[in-house]
């Protein structure tokens, strides 16, 4: 691939900045492309499937894999699991050692360690281009998240808000509201403190969650004020350093500062968070919001719910949604036209459906038609209005994976004050210069 094309043209696009908005115009995509001819396989078959593990719960893909089974009686679909904060470099190892598994879970852009667009590149992706269902199954405005150079590689499967998982109860035993500023979530963190508890929990020795809690709160600082904030970085008219990036990191640190994080958490692991908010020590954790079913299921005596952080004004408030989970085929296995075909199986409507459901996730179909998720009723002001309140998660549109670590580790240092936001936003400058 040629990667001289700039990351404008490869991900970046007005329709991808407006998020889920532009989802409801089209979702089509694949023109008049001829597909490439799925071969079928005589006999019993097995592939695999690998997907990050899930807290609580069975995987929601087994759903998927048994409803292909009916379907398919001849093919078994092997599920494996890796630890979720381990999950990319788990296949980046496996895919170069030439031992891993036919089909893998995979997210939108080039952002992080599990974005589909590097491993294109380096060649370990089948290419889908050809393969009409494929192209069909791309919302338009999610077209620059998938195509690279024109090429697509993976298949989305549903959009996976990034939310606060909220433990309701506890916030009622605080006497405490949803917050509206960030200055009322710093009172909120002193008030979680006094009664013995904090009001979140973070995994300090996960830079992937705590890059999603810098997300999160830059989606009210940054891309509230700034919808088109990549899109000028993309273009050299800003940087990390020299932007409201800042105000973020220090949000952080003020945090940090007035409590709002437990008891150790620089040296928290991922596994503690969930248990964390399940057993009401804190009010909540930052998470994908379809994790919030599983919570439900687990704890039958507790409420549970999802929220936004809010922007430094009420009206600033953002929630970050973008259809990045997918699937992608490995370029080496061994039996792509059963695989194929039962990416093919995923991409139809009625099965993204139930998968997301199962999930807990928004399915793409709900997206492209406008509908508010039912199982989000706190999230109803967002996805009523897609095109002012919900924006695209922001690492999918950076060139490389090492900014978004830079980010993750460079709030843990926040967290240990081995490091400063001025060296943080400077780290994530240099990774970000470096291209894709």
């Amino acid at each position: 691939m040629n990667k001289a094309t700039s990351q404008r043209r490869r991900f970046l696009s007005v329709a991808a900045l407006a998020s889920v908005t532009a989802l409801a115009l089209s979702a089509c995509g694949g023109g008049e492309s001829a597909s490439e001819p799925i071969v079928e396989e005589t006999g019993p078959v097995e592939i695999s499937l690998a997907t990050p593990a899930y807290t609580g719960g069975s995987n929601p893909y087994l759903a998927l894999i048994d409803a292909f089974k009916a379907e398919n009686p001849n093919v078994t679909v092997k599920l494996v699991e890796s630890p979720a904060d381990q999950h990319g470099q788990t296949m980046r190892t496996q895919l170069q050692a030439g031992n891993a598994p036919d089909l893998f879970y995979v997210t939108a852009g080039r952002g992080n360690n599990q974005s589909f667009a590097s491993l294109a590149e380096a060649g370990y992706i089948h290419e889908l281009t050809d393969q009409k269902w494929a192209a069909d199954a791309i919302p338009e405005s999610a077209k620059n998240l998938y195509y690279n150079d024109d090429k697509l590689f993976a298949v989305p499967a549903d959009l996976g808000p990034l939310t606060q998982l909220q433990n309701t109860g506890v916030m009622k035993e605080l006497g405490l509201e949803q917050a509206t500023t960030l200055d009322e979530v710093v009172e909120q963190c002193k008030t979680a403190r006094s009664a013995g508890k904090s009001l979140f929990a973070v995994a300090g020795t996960s830079g992937g969650n705590l890059g999603v809690h810098a997300m999160e709160i830059a989606a009210g600082i940054v891309y509230a004020k700034d919808p088109q904030w990549d899109a000028k970085r993309e273009k050299k008219e800003t940087t990390f350093a020299d932007s409201d990036w800042k105000k973020v990191l220090e949000q952080i640190v003020e945090f940090k500062d007035a409590g709002c994080y437990q008891d150790g958490a620089a040296g928290a692991g991922f596994d503690q968070l969930f248990p964390s908010v399940a057993q009401g020590k804190v009010a909540a954790v930052f998470a994908p919001a379809g994790a919030v079913a599983a919570l439900r299921s687990q704890v039958k005596d507790g409420s549970f719910d999802v929220s936004v952080i809010p922007g430094e004004k009420a009206e600033d408030s953002r929630l970050i949604a973008s259809p990045g989970n997918a699937l992608a085929i490995n370029e080496a296995g061994k039996h792509k036209g059963t695989t194929l075909k039962f990416l093919e199986f995923l991409a139809q409507p009625a099965n993204q459906d139930a998968l997301a459901k199962a999930n807990g996730n928004v399915s793409i179909t709900a997206a492209v038609t406008g509908t508010v998720p039912s199982q989000f009723p706190t999230l109803e002001p967002y996805f009523s209005e897609p095109d002012k309140k919900i924006v695209t998660q922001p690492n999918y549109l950076w060139p490389n994976s090492g900014v978004y670590d830079s980010l993750g580790t460079g709030v843990q240092g926040l967290l240990t004050g081995q490091a400063t936001p001025d060296q943080v936003l400077k780290t994530m400058d240099e990774q970000y210069d470096r291209g894709a």
